[in-house]
């Protein structure tokens, strides 16, 4: 069952600012991930305050393992698509014209506490950048 495979991945997760990575970008001061399911629709709630002090919240869902969801809001990209690679990988696409523009990788580790978060956003005709966010579970 999908709430099964979803499980691991609920809760509260705090950004280790310094376990992180960023190749694109200034990574924030802080940040956390809320990941929540409602009746199996999974959500996320993101919110993090930049090295400047601006606070920025985000939030997104979709069905794991569900048809791409079309996005009409935002004009970035227009489908988005959530997969469980396996019980410890889920990942999200976010895709515009057929093309993955940006994919986020969620990898569980084995003891269950720590959230590496491997984003890759590919700028068409530029170049590639890959942030990696490792998030600890909050207690």
């Amino acid at each position: 069952m999908i709430e099964d495979k979803i499980a691991p991945f609920l809760g509260t997760w705090i950004l280790d600012t310094d376990a992180s990575d960023f190749e694109q970008g200034e990574p924030p001061k802080s940040a956390t991930l809320k990941i929540e399911d409602n009746f199996g629709m999974a959500i996320f709630t993101m919110n993090q305050v930049s090295t400047d002090g601006e606070v920025t919240n985000d939030t997104f869902e979709a069905v794991p393992d569900g048809p791409e969801v079309k996005l009409g809001k935002s004009g970035l990209v227009d489908a988005m698509r959530l997969v469980f690679q396996d019980n410890r990988n889920l990942v999200s696409e976010a895709r515009r014209g057929g093309l993955t523009i940006m994919k986020a990788e969620r990898e569980l580790s084995d003891d269950g506490l720590t959230l590496t978060v491997t984003q890759t956003v590919h700028l068409v005709d530029v170049a590639s950048f890959k942030n990696i966010s490792v998030y600890r579970k909050a207690q």
